[in-house]
This record gives C-alpha cells, structure tokens and sequence, in this order.
C-alpha cells in the first residue's frame, strides 16, 4: 500500500487509539496513530513545515504496529511511520553512538561476522564487567542482561525445504537458538538449514530508522540468498525481521524487477511456531511451572500469528498475560533512544507478572527477550526468561 492510500484509508474513527501504547501512557492526541497520521497528512499538503519539532512524535512512536490489528478500515500503518522516520532521519542529529556503531556494523556481513568472533571471545567477561558497575546507561543495562554466549552446531543437509535466516544480533548473540531451530524443524520433519552468513542483515533496523537506502541494498543481497538456498520456505526467529522480510515489496514499488523477485520471498516467509503446529509439534512437559508469553509485536500486528507460540505452550503452567499483545519497549532500538518510555512500559509488565506468579517469560523475538532480562534481573524477579525455541529445546532435553 502506498503512502497516499494509507492516509486515505484512515477514517479518523480512533479505534487505534487504545490500542496504541503511547497514546495510553501519555494521553495525548500528538501521541496517537491517529494523530501521527494527521500530521504527515498536514506536512504533505504544506500545512505544517516538516520540522524536528513537528515529527518528533515519530521518534516517540514504537513501531508495534497494534494500530494496524485495532483499525477496521485496514490502514497500513508502517508506511505512515517510515515516512515520518525518514523525514526526521534527514533533519535530526544523527542518533546516539551506540546505535550508528550498531547499525554500520550491521550493514555488512563482514561486519556482523566481526562481533561474532568478538563475542565468542570476549562475551562472557563483557557481561560480567557490565554487571559489575551496576549500570544506568541503556547500553551496559542491555549488555548486562545479554545471555552468555552458547553457540550450537546444527550441520548442513542440503536441498532444504525451509532457510532459517541468522538474522544479525540474532546470529551474534543467540547463535545456539538459531542452530536449535534448524534442529528443531528436522525433528518435526522438514530439511531445515541456516542460511549462508552472507545474506547479512535483512535490513529492518535501518529501514525503522529511515534508512532506506541501506535497507533495499541489504533486502537483495537476502534476496539473493534466498534464491540461491533453493528452499521453498524463509524463516527468522525475529518477530520484526519476519514482518519486514514480509514487507519487503513495498521497498521496490518503483522497481518491477526486484519487486517480483522480493514477492517471491514475501510469499515465502513463515515463522517457526506456525511451522511445527503444521507438523504436528505438541507442547511438551512443563514439569508444572507457571509459563506466560510475551508476544512479539511484529509477529501479533505484522505476520498475525498468535495461536501457534500459545499452542506450543499450552501445557498445565501454562498462565496468559493479560498485557500480552502489548509492547514491552525492546520495539528494534527503541530502548536505547528512548529508555524514559521503555522502561515505563516494562515496569507495568514486569509487576503483572510479579502478581501472576510466573516463573517464567517466553517471547519469540530477541529483543524482547533482552527487554524482560533486563526489567527481571533489576526488579530482582525470579523468572526465567526465554525465547520459544530455547523453551521448546528444554522441554526436549528434559523428555530424553
């Protein structure tokens, strides 16, 4: 959908408006879908200047896409915010060190391949030293919730039906999970493999930030990948890389070639809970623990997929989050260019699960993960955190 239909579909019902959690936490009209959508409607007919000032709103925004599930008219509401993020990218400072390190080192497989070697080494010490200074910068906070380096072998089979993308920090800091996914899948009954190294990054960090450019370069060199795999089915273990690489047609609306070649892989693209409910998985044992989910938000609002992660859960611990669907701030970068939010948002989530009584946190995304160990381990919470697949490894390890 273009820029202009999803302006024109809005309808300014404020359905999105409780859905949105900037809206709920600030109360705000500015903060809202609704009036984010407002906005660019006003900067495109020459009403409002685009000003740092006057989209500020975008940076503000967490891009979880519940606006989108609440809309009855169907607005697709991600191309509004890529605009707004593309506007301020080329007005703003650029953003703080940390995120234009993350986001150069990420831009190339080489340079992902760097912080892998680097990580392997040096992980466990980096963790350490970070928890030691008790941090209150965003960056050691994160660093000091990072789970130690566990890598995990998950040799190549060839002809697969289905190619799991390593994603970036993915493949840097759960390279295990990855490699337990392919595992995983091939227990289930699909030929499974990691896609090769050099397909890099799919390019949603730097398209959410307004880096469109670097973002189309990054979606053919996975294209290219991908094609080359021969498999039939994509896979990431990131909600929002799932959701970008999904998205990936709407980067070359003005170029046929690649187009049909990125709808190929869109068409393609499944996430890892939909693919063993398909094959039959069943939860496993929990051993009584008192289980919930923490849904990704680009899974839930972008790929739509909510039943499959809870039905792979759905064992007698199993307890539902009322808050689920909601962000829990991690949203990409979003925790480190606005931690006032983001913690605010997890602060809520971690006292529900204090009164729950869980014991422990499952997410599909990597990033969420990160957020809950770090609101866990500095609310002093004793609750495991995990990403589906690990829980789902446990659960196997724990039934041999």
């Amino acid at each position: 959908m273009s820029l202009d239909s999803a302006i024109d579909r809005c309808i300014q019902c404020g359905f999105c408006l409780q859905a949105c959690p900037t809206y709920r936490l600030f109360e705000t009209e500015e903060s809202s879908p609704r009036g984010r959508i407002a906005r660019v409607k006003d900067v495109l007919a020459g009403e409002v200047a685009p000003t740092v000032q006057s989209l500020q709103t975008f940076s503000e925004c967490l891009g979880c896409r519940a606006c989108e599930t609440a809309c009855p008219s169907g607005v697709h509401y991600e191309e509004i915010l890529l605009y707004g993020r593309a506007e301020l990218r080329r007005l703003e400072p650029e953003p703080r060190l940390a995120v234009r390190t993350l986001l150069r080192l990420i831009s190339r497989p080489s340079g992902i391949r760097r912080m892998k070697r680097l990580w392997a080494r040096l992980g466990r010490a980096a963790i350490r030293f970070a928890r030691a200074l008790r941090p209150r910068s965003p960056e050691l906070r994160l660093l000091a919730a990072l789970p130690n380096p566990a890598p995990q072998a998950a040799p190549t089979q060839g002809d697969p039906d289905v190619t799991m993308h390593r994603g970036c920090l993915m493949d840097v800091f759960w390279e295990g999970t990855n490699a337990r996914a392919v595992l995983l899948l091939r227990d289930s009954g699909l030929r499974a493999d990691l896609m090769e190294e050099s397909a890099g990054c799919c390019g949603a960090l730097h398209a959410h930030q307004g880096d469109t450019q670097t973002a189309r370069e990054q979606a053919k060199r996975l294209i290219g990948a991908f094609e080359t795999s021969g498999a039939k089915v994509i896979s990431s273990l990131a909600g929002g890389c799932g959701a970008h690489l999904k998205e990936y047609p709407s980067l070359f609306a003005d170029d046929a070639t690649w187009r049909a070649r990125a709808e190929r892989l869109s068409n393609a693209v499944r996430d890892v809970a939909t693919l063993l409910r398909g094959q039959g998985v069943r939860p496993g044992d929990d051993g009584g623990r008192r289980v919930t989910y923490q849904d990704s938000c680009h899974l839930r609002n972008g790929l739509k997929v909510t039943a499959a992660p809870r039905e792979l859960l759905a064992g007698p611990g199993y307890c539902e989050m009322a808050s689920a669907g909601s962000c829990c701030g991690s949203a990409g970068v979003y925790n480190l260019l606005r931690p006032d939010v983001a913690d605010e948002l997890l602060r809520r989530k971690v006292e529900e699960v204090r009164e729950m009584g869980a014991q422990e946190v499952v997410t599909a995304n990597p990033g969420c993960e990160l957020q809950w160990r770090m609101g866990a381990r500095e609310a002093r919470l004793p609750v495991t955190v995990r990403h589906l697949v690990d829980h789902l490894w446990e659960e196997r390890r724990g039934a041999q």
